[in-house]
């Protein structure tokens, strides 16, 4: 299988915004360190300041496995009961697009 992109959304619980995009972005240097990342961009909605989504790029199905099983990520996941409204939407895509252009790549 080829590259493949995973889109986290959460929303954090009410007063927890900058507790919640505090522990994510403490993730962000971690994961750019692993092999099989090739992007991981963190965003926040602008009409929604709790509302939190991840692109994020990946070599396989293996990279994103190993990625889950980190300890950073270990730690994040520990904290999401706290910090979180609900249960993380993560969703796995396969690219589609054909254009060579960076425009086409996330």
């Amino acid at each position: 299988m080829s590259e493949l992109t995973v889109i986290v959304q959460a929303k954090a619980k009410p007063g927890k915004e900058a507790a919640l995009e505090k522990a994510w972005r403490a993730i962000i240097a971690p994961t750019y360190n692993e092999p099989g990342c090739l992007r991981y961009l963190l965003h926040r909605a602008v009409e929604d300041p709790a509302l939190f989504i991840s692109i994020e790029r990946w070599a396989s199905k293996e990279a994103i496995d190993q990625h889950m099983a980190t300890p950073h990520i270990q730690s994040l996941l520990k904290q999401v009961p706290d910090l979180v409204a609900g249960v993380p939407q993560i969703q796995i895509f396969e690219s589609l697009s054909e254009g060579r252009s960076e425009k086409g790549k996330i």
